[in-house]
């Protein structure tokens, strides 16, 4: 493993060099300054929703698992976008194939929450709660007479 990460930046800039010369200076600085303005606003896109949703997890292994199903992956997808080189794209769009595959899924098994009724959905937590609620104030109990 520390072997991919020491030979990762020789490798991108290799693959840029290669674009470089098939393609042109211009084509490649061009493909970056693109490439860098998708991912930044996949990221702002996808940023907030993807960070609130890592907030709900308490370790590394819990949003490994839900890296390749959320928008966590389209939030990396977007970073590694903005990451200059052919291999950290080509891993974006993997990334972000997984996501389409996941969202298709997801409608096609109807799993859709707008359509649920408000007793169908008592006593689970929506993935945009921040659990719960607490109500303050003064009461006082009225019995039935």
């Amino acid at each position: 493993m520390p072997i991919v990460l020491i030979a990762y930046p020789f490798l991108e800039f290799w693959s840029l060099l290669e674009f470089s010369a098939r393609a042109g200076a211009f084509a490649t600085l061009s493909y970056i300054a693109f490439m860098m303005v998708v991912g930044y606003w996949m990221l702002r896109a996808a940023g907030r929703s993807a960070l609130m949703t890592a907030r709900r997890f308490t370790s590394a292994s819990a949003i490994r698992g839900q890296l390749f199903a959320s928008e966590l992956s389209v939030a990396m997808a977007a970073v590694m976008l903005m990451i200059p080189g052919l291999i950290s794209d080509g891993i974006a769009v993997f990334l972000l194939t997984r996501a389409l595959v996941s969202l298709v899924e997801k409608l096609l098994s109807g799993e859709n929450r707008s359509k649920r009724t408000q007793d169908d959905s008592l006593g689970r937590q929506e993935p945009g709660d921040d659990g719960p609620v607490t109500l303050e104030g003064q009461y006082h109990r009225v019995d039935d007479d």
